[in-house]
């Protein structure tokens, strides 16, 4: 065993790959992943095996083992310190001079996993970490339920034969199409697949999963989780933070390999007491995540849950917590009180906590007509206003892309293929891709339209467009959409939504004041390529992307600037001649009109991507590809606006700290 006294550490890293990506070392889980990489950085040595490597020697248990080195003059972050690590020799590893061991546990499957035996000769003296009761509890799928069978969750069943598995199927409901297939002791959202009742070769597929993976698990498929689901993350008992996973577009599976993002979240107390009554049913376990719906549903636990959400949402680092109790206990030190600062429920997670407040005057429940796919839904509000914080840097508004309408106002609207050409089709997954403060209006802009007035405005030398009115739309051929008058109380129905919208708007605002002492609004939109109806540009080309400033005065100068260039540098990069421009043919609806003020540090910013640059438009003669996505340049797009709104924020920064 190492000298404990120079505090110098011995540590293994147990897991079935040394890397599982581009790196020579990533243990790919990013909680664990953290762990080395703070291990790294403090000094100690370290050292990989797999459960292959294990094997006795004159009754003695050994590794044949990497050794992991960081450069001698490496200087760096330790969150990302396992980016520099190499494997620069092996040897056969002693397992009793090791301090303290990590065993990922993806390459133990059971009780019957080979070479436990030796494993075990860490765990005896309690060098283990988590320990082989916590990995086992945790492989198993079925456990929770065994251990709480009245816990809310999805109907749940264990399957080893086609007859079991096909008694499981038939107990499940059947009503939304689909359950859910498991390996029992599978390792990440690989294993997890959903098929489908009515599929005529289910048998066959489940034949061939029963032989692939021995055991099963069948379950319940919830809708809901499209919404994404929740991981709280728990560390010796202590609740560290919640976050909300949301899947990738397109995608019903919220692992972060598959695109999902993760976001804060504010738990309920019926959340939070349920999370604790798992964590409390597994004692064993240390560093775990309990994974739920958020209808309460609970889907798992899991040791060794992910870190870099915790980091990028709290600047919490999992590694450095886990490395500082640790080493305490091994050195026999004690760590202060306030040893886990991350923000709590108690504590209020975020400072935009109160948002959710402006909700509770609304239905909880509106049935709304989906005027692309003619589709009828039933949503709460919070989806059709929808506000997800991603980061605390900006707010981004995305007010036009809705496709939505309440379903009683149907027939109110000439709901031909019209109203799709008024909408900014798909610029919800271009923008969403982004992070920031992020509020988006799921209605469609022809039922209310967040960029305009609730009062016409005569002002001299407004553009035409901008005189109409929130709730009277106009096409760009100036037709009015809405068939028949709002009532009063129709029309107070209708802008209740802006007022909801516009007052998260400013809410974010100035609470962002209060924090960085300056707001940054980036309000993204997007426009046809070619200036149609009743424009000034009519007929002509458009530039790909127009950043809107109000000639200038809709922010700083050099925030502007910065944007500006920013959109100019990034674009220059892919050599797809894409172009820009300031103010032309817009300069700034009534979002970026009524909410800009830089003279109190309130900066808003109106920026139009053509769909041609991300999307096949309407008028695409190849109806095949008529509002389809084009991929490649969705990313492209993304990248550049992102380096835009980063380059504006460095110097919305810079600003405020000389100005303070």
């Amino acid at each position: 065993m190492s000298d404990l006294n120079k505090k110098k550490l011995a540590i293994a890293f147990e897991s079935e790959k040394l890397t599982y990506s581009k790196f020579d070392v990533d243990l790919y889980n990013t909680g664990i992943t953290q762990i080395l990489s703070v291990a790294a950085s403090r000094g100690h040595d370290l050292y990989h095996f797999c459960m292959s490597d294990l094997y006795w020697h004159n009754e003695e248990a050994y590794a044949r083992a990497s050794v992991l080195k960081l450069p001698k003059a490496w200087q760096g972050e330790p969150i990302t310190a396992h980016q520099y690590l190499k494997e620069v020799s092996h040897l056969p590893l002693k397992l009793s001079d090791l301090d303290l061991c990590f065993a990922r546990g993806d390459d133990i499957r059971d009780e019957q996993t080979p070479n436990l035996d030796v494993l075990q000769t860490i765990d005896t003296r309690g060098a283990l970490f988590e320990s082989l009761g916590a990995t086992l509890s945790t492989a198993d799928k079925y456990e929770l339920i065994r251990r709480l069978p009245d816990i809310p969750s999805p109907a749940t069943y264990t399957a080893s034969s086609m007859t079991e598995a096909r008694r499981a199927i038939n107990n499940i409901s059947s009503d939304h199409g689909y359950f859910v297939l498991k390996d029992r002791y599978g390792y990440g959202g690989g294993q997890v697949h959903r098929l489908r009742f009515e599929d005529p070769e289910l048998d066959r597929s489940v034949k061939m999963y029963l032989s692939k993976y021995d055991q099963i698990i069948i379950q319940e498929y919830c809708p809901e989780i499209k919404n994404g689901d929740l991981v709280i993350t728990f560390f010796d008992g202590k609740l560290i933070a919640p976050m909300l996973r949301k899947p990738a577009y397109s995608e019903w599976k919220t692992n972060l390999s598959l695109g999902s993002n993760q976001i804060v979240h504010i738990l309920t107390h019926e959340q939070e007491h349920t999370a604790r009554k798992v964590i409390n049913a597994f004692p064993e376990i240390r560093f775990a995540s309990v994974d739920m719906l958020t209808t309460g549903k609970v889907l798992e636990i899991n040791s060794f849950p992910g870190g870099v959400g915790l980091y990028e949402n709290y600047g919490i680092s999992i590694g450095a917590i886990i490395m500082d109790k640790l080493e305490a206990e091994l050195f026999g030190e004690s760590l202060p009180p306030t040893e886990i600062s991350a923000p709590t429920v108690e504590q209020g997670i975020a400072p935009w906590s109160d948002i959710y407040s402006l909700y509770k005057d609304y239905d909880s429940d509106i049935e709304v007509l989906d005027v692309f796919c003619d589709e009828l839904h039933n949503m709460p509000i919070e989806d059709l206003i929808d506000f997800t914080p991603r980061s605390h840097d900006y707010i981004l508004s995305i007010p036009h892309s809705g496709v939505l309408i309440p379903a009683h106002f149907a027939n109110r609207f000439d709901l031909s293929s019209k109203c799709i050409k008024e909408i900014d089709l798909l610029s919800d997954v271009l923008y969403e891709g982004l992070d920031g403060l992020q509020i988006v209006c799921r209605l469609a802009p022809f039922f209310i339209d967040m960029n305009r007035p609730k009062k016409s405005d005569d002002t001299k030398d407004l553009p035409y467009h901008l005189k109409n009115t929130a709730t009277e739309y106009y096409t760009v051929d100036d037709e009015l959409l809405l068939k028949k008058p709002y009532s009063i109380k129709e029309r107070e129905y209708v802008e209740s939504f802006f007022d909801l919208y516009h007052a998260i708007i400013e809410y974010l605002a100035q609470n962002m004041i209060k924090e960085r002492g300056y707001a940054l609004i980036i309000d993204a939109h997007s426009m046809s390529s070619v200036g149609w109806g009743r424009v000034f540009d009519e007929g002509e080309e458009r530039s790909n992307f127009v950043v809107g400033t109000l000639d200038d005065e809709s922010a700083d100068s050099e925030i502007i600037q910065s944007f500006y260039d920013g959109i100019k540098s990034a674009a220059s990069r892919y050599n797809l001649n894409l172009t820009h421009a300031k103010n032309e043919p817009y300069s700034g609806g009534f979002i970026t009109r009524i909410h800009h003020d830089p003279k109190n540090m309130i900066h808003v910013i109106q920026l139009e991507v053509t769909m041609g640059t991300y999307m096949y438009e309407a008028d695409e003669s190849d109806s095949t590809k008529r509002y389809a996505l084009k991929q490649p340049r969705l990313k492209i797009v993304q990248d550049i606006v992102k380096h835009a709104i980063e380059s504006a924020s460095i110097t919305a920064k810079r600003i405020h700290n000389h100005l303070t």
